[in-house]
């Protein structure tokens, strides 16, 4: 098995020394929210400028094969193991709304970028809604989804649908039914 440990604040700390502002997303981000970590083998996080994070993170991490797509940068280890995504803003309307409202946290002493909560749950709906989303990853964002609604009973809903009508015209509906279906402990449909 390969090693893994590349964590967000590995990633933070290559980021910030290039000075690409950032935004983490992905389970690392959606651990902030839910209240038990669930294990995951990949850092993902927006920035402001993809290429030049490419190139750092190229640097820092000289074990990584690079591929770039035009949604994405992705870092693989030896293996073929994901280990590294940058995601363009240029992907989704989204992407660039949670560069503008992160904040910011310490772990480990390290300041890390994150989204707020809704922000975290509207990153969640957006791999939920993806047609090109495998269905077991998409089972698994559900599963996310509610824990953080569990953990977080306190969500702005009017910054939810914003974000969520970002992903598509009227994901913010849909959203806010998911988060009452998640409340009232239903299974999620999308």
């Amino acid at each position: 098995m390969a090693k893994r440990d590349i964590g967000p604040t590995d990633v933070a700390r290559v980021l910030d020394a290039a000075k690409v502002k950032y935004v983490l997303v992905g389970a690392h981000a959606a651990n902030g929210y839910i209240g038990r970590p669930r294990a995951t083998v990949d850092v993902e996080v927006v920035v402001q400028f993809p290429k030049k994070a490419s190139v750092a993170i190229a640097h820092a991490f000289t074990d990584l094969t690079m591929v770039d797509t035009p949604v994405l940068t992705r870092f693989t280890r030896a293996d073929g193991e994901e280990a590294i995504d940058i995601m363009k803003p240029i992907g989704s309307p989204l992407w660039k709304r949670l560069l503008k409202i992160a904040k910011t946290v310490r772990v480990d002493g390290v300041p890390l970028r994150i989204p707020p909560l809704e922000g975290v749950l509207a990153a969640t709906f957006a791999a939920m809604a993806s047609p090109l989303r495998r269905q077991l990853d998409k089972q698994q964002d559900g599963l996310d989804f509610a824990r953080i609604i569990t953990v977080n009973p306190k969500v702005n809903e009017d910054l939810l649908r914003e974000l969520c009508d970002l992903v598509y015209a009227g994901g913010g509906a849909a959203a806010l039914r998911l988060l009452e279906d998640a409340r009232a402990g239903r299974q999620l449909q999308l």
